[in-house]
């Protein structure tokens, strides 16, 4: 009986029961899950709408800076492993990737990856992008030979959130998708919104408001704009006579010229509004600052406003350097969805290869860390460095840049596995370079030391008692310069190295 329990129980567990066919808020007679969007449904707009925003002077100019950060970024192909399928997977990408997407014919220009990651990036602004992968052969082996961009209003999600193609056939519930066929960029999906979300849905209001404020904005310079000119005239005057003066004023906004009655007078008032009090440039600047927070987390790179200029360089060089890590995965996502596909179509078993963009820079300054802190115990060939760090080796006689920091020379054998007494023996006409290395050390050292002994000899001053200067080292000694006191271990280090392998070859 016990153990009819337990095996109902582990059914249980692994079936879903939260699903929309047992939710009370889900229309049960459908068979798909419209687009959740509230701005797009309570509007009854499409995502046609998305396209006009797109237009705004504005908003193209956030999105320009967004898609070079992507298009400008280096990419590379990575294998999967070192087994030979693996390579093989790994050299079949390659191939893929070193050609375009979608190959240019005669009707058709083509398309580039640069082209391709665009769209997919889109997705953050549209909620999601599909792309439609064509197969064909390639030395036996199936390999995509186009992928094309297809829009959003064709697809729609089933109950159980899988992708369904819209057709003549079925246009309101669409049809099953089969596998390796479509590659799908989200945006913050989610069960209730497998469509993910749009940035452009939040860009709506701001954008309907500004192009409407733009209205109103011109009809107030139209009014405002020039002085208002007043005509004045005596009592008893006639109604002709009037409407023959209002008509000299009306003139006047075209021509700056009138014919006034010798009775009357005119008069030039000038509106006391400043441009930093107009209501209607203010709304649209609330406007694009809005849509700017939506598009990229930021204002101060477009909408200043009296900020410092540092201050917005900045503050969006960090949040332009977050968004792009982002966008980076999301577009990272389906390529190696496509790798994936290519592997299990062609190489069952192996380890697909991997998409990657990176920055060759960063590349570079993290190879330099790595190698600052392995040199202090591993051996690292030159060659090495230099094709980690793309710096080709001088030839001899080449002129070089002089080093910044003068290299720590270490004796032979130090680090290695020689002989102590090889150190002992050292060159002719020099048996014991101990003391050349322990001066260098000295000097290289002595600049990290004298800033550490400074900060001792001013706490030591400043102390009450020993009890206090013990506390105070204590507490300060997180707040002391860290690349310091790593140069003086270092440093330290060596020494010990040094005059250990002489104390071993001297017999002490």
């Amino acid at each position: 009986m016990f153990d009819l329990v337990k095996k109902g129980i582990k059914k249980l567990l692994g079936t879903e029961i939260a699903t929309r066919t047992t939710d009370p808020n889900f229309y049960g007679t459908l068979h798909f899950l419209p687009n959740p969007d509230t701005i797009l449904r309570k509007m009854g707009k499409s995502q046609e709408v998305f396209d006009a925003i797109i237009q705004d002077a504005h908003v193209i100019g956030e999105l320009r800076p967004m898609r070079a950060n992507i298009i400008t970024k280096n990419w590379r192909i990575l294998p999967g492993g070192d087994k030979p399928d693996d390579m093989r997977a790994f050299e079949l990408a390659q191939s893929v990737f070193n050609r375009p997407p979608v190959p240019a014919t005669e009707s058709s220009p083509g398309m580039g990856w640069t082209d391709v990651f665009w769209n997919m990036q889109q997705a953050i602004l549209r909620g999601q992008r599909i792309h439609e992968v064509v197969w064909g052969l390639q030395d036996g082996l199936q390999v995509p030979v186009s992928l094309i961009d297809r829009p959003n209003r064709r697809f729609v999600y089933g109950l159980n959130n899988e992708l369904r193609l819209l057709t003549r056939e079925q246009m309101i519930e669409g049809v099953p998708v089969d596998n390796y066929k479509f590659l799908v960029a989200r945006h913050m999906p989610s069960f209730d919104n497998p469509y993910g979300v749009a940035l452009l849905s939040s860009c709506f209001w701001p954008y309907t408001f500004k192009h409407n404020g733009f209205r109103y904005f011109t009809k107030f310079c139209e009014k405002y704009g020039l002085p208002w000119a007043v005509g004045k005239y005596p009592a008893g005057t006639s109604q002709a006579q009037i409407d023959e003066l209002a008509d000299s004023l009306a003139r006047m906004v075209e021509d700056a010229v009138a014919a006034i009655p010798d009775a009357g007078s005119v008069e030039l008032i000038e509106t006391g509004t400043t441009a930093s009090t107009l209501p209607q440039e203010r709304l649209i600047q609330i406007c694009n600052a809005e849509m700017s927070k939506a598009i990229n987390s930021q204002t101060l790179a477009t909408e200043i406003n009296g900020q410092g200029s540092r201050a917005a360089a900045e503050t969006h060089r960090g949040r332009e350097q977050e968004n792009g890590a982002a966008d980076q995965k999301l577009i990272e996502s389906p390529c190696n969805q496509l790798l994936i596909w290519m592997t299990e179509l062609n190489f069952a078993g192996a380890a697909a290869p991997k998409f990657e963009f990176y920055d060759e820079a960063e590349a570079r300054k993290d190879w330099v860390e790595v190698f600052e802190g392995a040199r202090q115990f591993l051996d690292v060939p030159v060659k090495f460095a230099h094709d980690s760090l793309q710096i080709p080796e001088p030839v001899d006689g080449e002129a070089v840049l002089p080093r910044s920091v003068a290299p720590t020379v270490l004796p032979p054998g130090a680090g290695g596995d020689s002989n102590p007494s090889d150190f002992a023996a050292g060159t002719e006409g020099d048996p014991s370079p101990v003391t050349d290395y322990a001066n260098q050390l000295s000097v290289d050292a002595a600049g990290s030391i004298k800033q550490l002994t400074d900060v001792l000899r001013n706490k030591a001053n400043n102390a009450k008692s020993l009890e206090a200067l013990r506390d105070d080292l204590l507490n300060s000694y997180g707040d002391m310069p860290s690349d310091d006191l790593v140069k003086v271990m270092q440093f330290s280090f060596a020494a010990a190295e040094l005059a250990g392998r002489f104390d071993v070859s001297e017999g002490r």
